[in-house]
């Protein structure tokens, strides 16, 4: 997040113009003096530091009185003079845990090429040290209304609150696969006030669970309560969120049926051989459980024996970054299906039918992810302009694997979309 230091300087020539002090009553000192802003005041930032730099204008009048004798007339003349001068402050600036800007100024002046005078008569007055008490006097009361400024103009706490409730709104991406982007926020952090290239600048943190989903609008309950702030000079605008691919077991069994139904498998030099005639798959714990529909042959000397049933494999399901897709490993019989093997087709429970299947198995969802990463880039393009002051720019750079989770529903494979977020305030 990033400020212009030249919309700060702008906010504050525009509202700060005009009479600054006045002074002008002649009683006590014999000196009015009126101070106005003269011209731009410039503001300038560096690493955490912010400077001011306000030129005045200064219209005084003094009196001169002289009595010359008791008898005589005497004398009350007044004169008036004008003048420049500019006042430096220096601003050491930092956040605090409920979001403000904490600012620390001091000041100074400094004259002209000349000091002020006034001439009264036969008399050159010098003004500085009229003028010089009057305007240290007010430094503190100026410099704390600077502070003010930059407490009031840096609204930090508006923008992160606001993103805080924006972002825990679900996000349609995309109609046909009914997909929505949810986050959850949990923490904020933030790096201290840098300034940099022209902007006062910080990066913010928003420790979140980010997924994309496809079975529908989620059922969020917003949390209101911003977090107490947490400053930390360590972060970036990396950004990992969790994309997740759906596989109904339904889809799934068609998807196996369609890679083994039909299928001959042989064994033992042709003596001995399986055909696959319906398939399923469905969940069993941890692990995905493959029914298959087989009957199968082999040939004992001048004797075949012939087996029809099913078949019951147990396996992990694991992402393959490779061919972007969930495969199975670690597939054997169940013991139910181990024992009767044994006892009635042992060649079958010892070759290799088990490793025949595992090397087919695969369930691809590189489209799916594809559509995920691309309807995420295209929210982040398309809803760049969150408001009128703040502007998010984001891109997804690559897509790494992250675990595999067995629903009631499905297989749900969820990879991390990995890229760089950041947010400018453009106007204040």
């Amino acid at each position: 997040m990033s400020v212009p230091v030249a919309a700060i300087e702008q906010r504050l020539n525009q509202e700060r113009q005009g009479v600054l002090y006045k002074d002008d009553k002649l009683e006590g000192d014999n000196v009015a003096i009126t101070v106005t802003k003269n011209g731009l005041m410039r503001v300038q930032a560096d690493k955490d530091k912010i400077y001011f730099s306000v030129p005045l204008h200064i219209y005084a009048k003094g009196r001169w009185k002289w009595d010359p004798c008791k008898l005589c007339p005497a004398i009350d003349k007044t004169e008036n003079t004008s003048f420049d001068m500019v006042i430096k402050t220096e601003s050491k600036a930092s956040l605090t845990e409920d979001y403000k800007i904490n600012t620390v100024t001091s000041g100074d002046f400094e004259w002209g090429d000349t000091k002020p005078t006034l001439q009264l008569g036969p008399l050159t007055i010098g003004l500085a040290r009229f003028v010089e008490p009057a305007m240290r006097s007010q430094m503190d009361k100026l410099t704390k209304q600077l502070d003010q400024e930059l407490q009031n103009r840096l609204n930090i706490r508006q923008y992160v609150a606001q993103a805080w409730l924006m972002m825990q709104e679900p996000v349609k991406l995309d109609n046909d696969m009914n997909a929505w982007l949810t986050i959850v926020p949990k923490q904020v952090r933030m790096t201290p006030l840098q300034a940099r290239n022209g902007n006062l600048s910080t990066r913010i943190g928003i420790s979140s669970y980010i997924a994309v989903t496809t079975n529908g609008k989620p059922d969020i309950q917003i949390n209101r309560n911003l977090p107490k702030l947490i400053v930390d000079n360590r972060l970036s605008d990396d950004i990992r969120i969790g994309l997740t691919a759906n596989i109904p077991y339904e889809h799934a069994s068609k998807l196996l049926q369609a890679q083994v139904t039909g299928q001959t498998y042989t064994f033992d030099d042709g003596k001995s051989q399986l055909t696959i005639n319906d398939a399923a798959i469905a969940p069993g714990g941890e692990q995905l459980v493959l029914m298959l529909d087989v009957n199968g042959k082999t040939k004992a000397g001048l004797f075949t024996k012939k087996i029809v049933g099913k078949v019951y494999l147990r396996g992990t399901p694991y992402y393959d970054p490779e061919t972007a897709s969930i495969k199975v490993r670690d597939i054997d019989y169940d013991l139910d299906t181990k024992d009767k093997l044994l006892n009635t087709a042992s060649w079958l429970a010892k070759n290799k039918f088990t490793d025949m299947i595992q090397e087919q198995v695969s369930f691809p969802v590189q489209s799916q992810l594809n559509d995920a990463k691309k309807m995420l880039q295209a929210t982040l393009d398309q809803q760049g302009r969150v408001n009128e002051s703040l502007l998010l720019k984001g891109k997804i750079q690559e897509i790494t694997p992250d675990n595999i989770y067995l629903t009631p529903e499905g297989i749900k494979a969820v990879v991390n979309a990995t890229g760089r977020l950041s947010a400018t305030v453009d106007k204040l």
